[in-house]
């Protein structure tokens, strides 16, 4: 196969969607190295202006056909369908990861679909986002031959809004679990007890950072210790109360805001935190959870959408409404070493079934479903 595949979100400050394209592009390769891959950092509309950030990986089966083309040249290729299907390398197939359809002439397209939040929780996010993101999956549904899901939870939620569509329109699709990300880097030891609570997640309305706020109020006028809460994200978006209030508390020594932190610092962070802390309203995987069981840090977490999904049985779960619940969780949890150290070697157990091995297995299967329906 000649796969193309989209890597544009991988030029910018990483986040979930970037992440899952560099990780799976890498597994696919390893896996499957047979396969020619070629790489777009410039893909449809989504034009960097500088691609040195982006995905870069040294193999014979790996050619980055768009890392050099400037911005100007770039929109003017994918504006013009003969000259893309050269520039692109004639692909067999394509994996768009950036919540856009574009296509090239004679190769099928698979859309990457992470969530539906821009029709479920759409009071989540800016209307400049909702729109790119709901357009984007329209014109998924006129356009691709087939849809990869990051999770159950998120193929049951399109399924709910959209009943019977896969099915009445004859599209394949996969659900294709993430995994944690391969960081390779010397950590600290995991303590026997944590030095702080962590969270990580963007400065925005869906991560639920007010109520976290409340807890942890509520849970230092209570705890002999009184640990921090240590944030780890980027500052988002419709949050500008919210950080006035991570200042006003960071003044009191009860949280620092550590804004968006490089991947190298990640495993430390984890090692030392009592426990990750993520009650999010709503996530189409949460890849912070399953991340913080690999580096057996014990995780606190949403009873909704996905997160039970990747939990399972390792997660202590949470009322994300209910502050006054999670403090008390945070306060239990920290008295009681025999928990935390079950809760550590759960979350292993549960991380250790999550790889991106078997995803890129997932993937391919679905490529060749989409490429041979007959056989």
């Amino acid at each position: 196969m000649k796969i193309g595949f989209d890597v544009a979100q991988t030029c910018e400050q990483r986040a979930g969607c970037g992440w899952y394209a560099d990780s799976l592009i890498r597994a696919l390769v390893k896996t499957a190295p047979e396969h020619q891959y070629l790489l777009y950092h410039q893909y449809g509309s989504w034009i960097n202006q500088n691609t040195n950030h982006g995905t870069k990986i040294d193999s014979l089966s790996v050619t980055p056909t768009f890392l050099d083309v400037t911005p100007k040249e770039a929109t003017r290729i994918w504006n013009s369908p003969d000259e893309l299907a050269l520039k692109a390398g004639r692909p067999d197939i394509i994996q768009a990861n950036s919540f856009q359809a574009s296509r090239v002439p004679g190769a099928k397209l698979v859309f990457t679909v992470y969530d539906v939040s821009f029709w479920a929780v759409p009071n989540f996010t800016t209307e400049e986002n909702r729109l790119a993101c709901q357009n984007g999956m329209l014109q998924a549904l006129g356009k691709s031959d087939g849809f990869i899901f990051i999770s159950q939870s998120t193929h049951d939620e399109f399924e709910r809004l959209l009943p019977g569509w896969m099915e009445k329109n004859r599209r394949p699709w996969a659900v294709t679990p993430l995994a944690p990300r391969a960081i390779t880097v010397k950590t600290s030891p995991t303590k026997s007890d944590g030095d702080y609570w962590l969270a990580i997640g963007s400065l925005e309305p869906r991560k639920n950072y007010e109520t976290l706020l409340e807890a942890m109020e509520l849970y230092w006028q209570q705890s002999p210790r009184r640990l921090p809460l240590k944030i780890a994200g980027g500052p988002g978006w419709k949050s500008e109360a919210l950080k006035q209030r991570i200042r006003t508390l960071s003044a009191k020594k009860m949280v620092t805001q550590l804004g968006y932190v490089p991947d190298e610092e990640l495993p430390a962070l984890y090692a030392d935190a009592m426990a990750l802390i993520f009650p999010s309203w709503y996530e189409g995987f949460g890849l912070p959870v399953l991340e913080a069981m690999a580096h057996a840090c014990p995780v606190l977490c949403s009873n909704n959408t996905s997160l039970p999904e990747v939990g399972g049985t390792a997660a202590l779960y949470l009322e994300p409404k209910d502050p006054r619940q999670i403090a008390d969780s945070m306060l239990k949890f920290e008295s009681n070493a025999a928990a935390r150290n079950a809760s550590i070697h759960a979350s292993l157990g549960q991380a250790s079934s999550f790889t991106w091995e078997r995803t890129a297995q997932l993937t391919l299967d679905l490529y060749e479903r989409i490429l041979h329906p007959n056989r």
